[in-house]
């Protein structure tokens, strides 16, 4: 170990932050790693135009609820790591909640401006989703290749969209 501590002090940061993202992304893998809702993302759409429009697409499907503070400190963050989807991947927000006045003045108080599609309790149950917020990652066949709960920041977001892509 007498080598390590010759080393400079940026290249020990640089090996800490590969192996801290490198980790992080071999559980958010092994998480998603067998997982096959029953219910496919698709029930969704609003209209089967609109389900089409996703088929054969890379998606980024984000599970949150109304009353998740953690999810209402992510939403700023969200939508920077939004600018790192390609135009190619399609990206789901699937709130925990019925559709409500309450849900149209959360999302017009939080200028959330993407789309969000309000999710039954089958639908949670089939995804196993059991914290907010959690994101799941799929490739164009709808297979989930990384699922993660909780906070994702920019750079992971963007490795995970970037993989996804690819396979």
């Amino acid at each position: 170990m007498i080598f390590w501590k010759n080393w400079p002090y940026w290249s020990k940061v640089v090996i800490a932050v590969i192996i801290f993202f490198s980790v992080t992304l071999g559980f958010a893998f092994l998480k998603g790693r067998g997982f096959l809702p029953r219910t496919s993302i698709e029930s969704l759409a609003s209209t089967p135009v609109e389900a089409a429009r996703w088929e054969k697409k890379p998606k980024v499907v984000y599970f949150w609820a109304t009353w998740c503070t953690v999810c209402k400190t992510y939403s700023y963050l969200l939508n920077t790591n939004l600018k790192f989807l390609n135009d190619k991947s399609v990206f789901l927000s699937v709130v925990e909640d019925e559709e409500s006045l309450e849900l149209q003045n959360y999302l017009k108080e939080n200028k959330i401006d993407y789309p969000v599609y309000s999710a039954n309790y089958q639908l949670l149950r089939d995804w196993k989703i059991g914290a907010y917020p959690t994101t799941v990652f799929l490739n164009a066949e709808g297979k989930v290749l990384f699922s993660d709960t909780g906070l994702i920041n920019p750079f992971s977001f963007w490795l995970r969209s970037f993989l996804t892509s690819l396979y």
